[in-house]
């Protein structure tokens, strides 16, 4: 009876281990070899083929933090490159990590705390100094309702707090949204750098950004490597950026952040 009680706390103690442990040991390797070389996208690369997945995070209250290094939608993915690139390898690290980038309040995880408009992330990034926004005198300002996911929800028999995801919309509709228009791409080009994420401004007016990924050059050419929902997978787009933008009509504009260790 001792020997088997023995044997059942080994397993429960490694099944408790077990969930806690997400990075495996090639992917350990590739994030101090990202950091040794400041580049974030051998850590994007990893993840290449893998499939893209929507609406793998809550769809109310109780809020369960999502974790997966196996499948992806195209902020989760950016979130979870960033988050890595930040761990040093540990997991621990890597999981607070993924929660500061996925929610308002670390200490807080609801649903309504939940950055489900990605512009209101990048900000506290920017602000927090994690993050540059690229900026040049061909942007304009846009200002949003940022509506949508109160009135996606206001008709949904969901454990949400309407009024709070209301108010959240509010303090975002306040600050302008700065971006490139699609017809000045070409000239944003020279700008960029291998490793910026991009960010797609929605025409629509109570939405804020439509689709994002990293900016990546190949053959002289700035490209995707993104979770796209199109292909389904994590992939490089397969048109360069300015053909990528004019068949996208739904785009306004993008916006480019730049991670603090790229120079």
């Amino acid at each position: 009876m001792r020997t088997a009680f023995l044997s059942f706390l080994l397993v429960y103690s490694y099944s408790c281990f077990a969930q806690d442990k997400w990075i495996p040991l090639d992917l350990q390797n590739r994030i101090h070899l990202a950091n040794k070389q400041k580049n974030h996208m051998i850590l994007a690369e990893y993840f290449l083929g893998k499939p893209y997945i929507a609406f793998a995070l809550s769809p109310e209250n109780p809020e369960r933090v999502y974790i997966s290094l196996e499948d992806f939608d195209c902020v989760t993915f950016i979130e979870n490159v960033m988050s890595l690139y930040a761990s040093k390898g540990q997991d621990s690290l890597y999981k607070k990590n993924l929660i500061y980038w996925r929610y308002s309040n670390p200490n807080d995880i609801r649903f309504e705390t939940r950055e489900h408009y990605f512009t209101s992330a990048l900000r506290r990034m920017v602000t927090e100094k994690r993050l540059e926004q690229v900026h040049s005198p061909v942007e304009v300002n846009s200002k949003k309702t940022f509506s949508f996911l109160s009135n996606f929800y206001r008709s949904k028999n969901k454990n949400i707090s309407i009024p709070e995801l209301q108010h959240m919309e509010q303090k975002l509709a306040g600050q302008s949204i700065s971006y490139f228009p699609t017809a000045q791409v070409t000239g944003i080009l020279p700008w960029l750098r291998d490793g910026d994420i991009i960010t797609f401004v929605s025409r629509r007016n109570n939405l804020d950004v439509q689709h994002t990924g990293f900016i990546v050059q190949k053959k002289k050419n700035w490209y995707l490597l993104h979770a796209s929902q199109e292909a389904k997978k994590v992939c490089i787009s397969e048109k360069n950026l300015t053909d990528y933008l004019k068949s996208h009509p739904s785009f306004l504009g993008f916006q480019v952040f730049r991670p603090n260790f790229i120079k």
